[in-house]
């Protein structure tokens, strides 16, 4: 099984292993891209969570005017027995899909809102919620995405609802670089920019393309079996600490290195280890890990807040020194700076 569950991984887009990474590492991450390709990335996300991982998706776009219960409604769906062939669930989900503007779907039964008829609200959250602009939504819609991704259950006005277990939260960033409030940001393992240049190969897929892979349910379990049984040594141990000490104590870095990360940070690196073929965590995949993990998280110093202006650091100096640093080359500054474990 492994060699042909290597197979359908190989071929796969960014997005696809983004989304495998964030499923077998259990946790919830976030995507950017330009503003232009921002509906592109909703389509795509979406057919490849109905297509590649056979999941139940919901969608939502959210604004400054989005309420609790818009929020709370775009992302249940009704329960549905399993499909029998992936041909009859890609077509039941593509029509089960829904993209929530502030207004009630026209499927959606009137019902299930509880103020007409007392009907049972049996539905449940789906496997997949993708949240566009989720940070230009009010502090109390994202205190309520906070909650759920804690609790992993919200409530309606007929009903509470859960999540399945390993259900998956994936943000659409307004825009490169955007973020959401402090706590709710550190509930998301990792991050990823979708470059224009990479396309999107699930919704502008044409003939001369082979057809893209499915991982079954047998296969997506084997994967977790395995990222299970991953082993850490205490020299890589010792690295991954390393990588998180060294970006606290850096000169370029304010804030954002909590113990949340640290922990996203292993777990992301043992996600990684079974996509390539290998049943322990090596330095590479932790640099990778890194990479990941940080981008959305690292508060830059400025030349007001840059700690050594305590001791007497002259300010245009220190100005002068983070002029045009971005997080990604602190990231790189750190990783290149520690010698990885043989």
């Amino acid at each position: 099984m492994d060699e042909l569950i290597t197979e359908k991984v190989q071929p796969m887009s960014d997005l696809d292993l983004a989304v495998l990474v964030s499923l077998l590492a259990g946790q919830h991450c976030i995507l950017y891209c330009e503003q232009q390709d921002a509906n592109d990335l909703r389509d795509e996300l979406r057919v490849l969570c109905t297509e590649t991982f056979r999941l139940e998706t919901a969608t939502i776009r959210c604004s400054s005017k989005t309420n609790v219960d818009e929020f709370s409604q775009s992302i249940l769906v009704d329960v549905y027995d399993t499909f029998e062939d992936a041909s009859e669930q890609h077509e039941g989900a593509t029509n089960r899909n829904l993209t929530f503007n502030g207004d009630v779907s026209p499927d959606r039964s009137p019902s299930r809102f509880g103020t007409l008829h007392n009907v049972l609200d049996d539905r449940r959250i789906a496997d997949v919620i993708i949240a566009a602009d989720l940070d230009q939504a009010s502090a109390t819609i994202q205190v309520q995405t906070l909650e759920l991704l804690r609790t992993k259950r919200i409530f309606t006005r007929t009903a509470m609802h859960t999540a399945p277990k390993d259900f998956l939260f994936i943000v659409i960033a307004s825009a490169p670089g955007a973020r959401l409030t402090h706590h709710l940001n550190d509930m998301f393992a990792l991050s990823h920019y979708h470059s224009p240049e990479d396309g999107f190969t699930h919704i502008y897929n044409d003939s001369s393309n082979s057809e893209t892979p499915t991982l079954k349910l047998e296969e997506l379990e084997h994967l977790r079996s395995s990222t299970d049984a991953v082993r850490l040594s205490g020299e890589v141990r010792a690295y991954l600490h390393n990588i998180t000490i060294f970006l606290r104590n850096s000169r370029y870095v304010k804030g954002g290195i909590t113990a949340a990360a640290t922990r996203h940070l292993r777990a992301v690196a043992t996600a990684l280890a079974p996509l390539h073929g290998l049943d322990y965590i090596s330095p590479s995949l932790v640099a990778l890990a890194t990479r990941k993990v940080y981008p959305h998280r690292l508060v830059l110093a400025t030349a007001e807040t840059e700690r050594t202006l305590q001791w007497g650091s002259d300010p245009d100096a220190v100005r002068e020194m983070l002029e045009g640093v971005t997080v990604e080359d602190v990231i790189e500054d750190v990783i290149m700076s520690l010698q990885a474990p043989l």
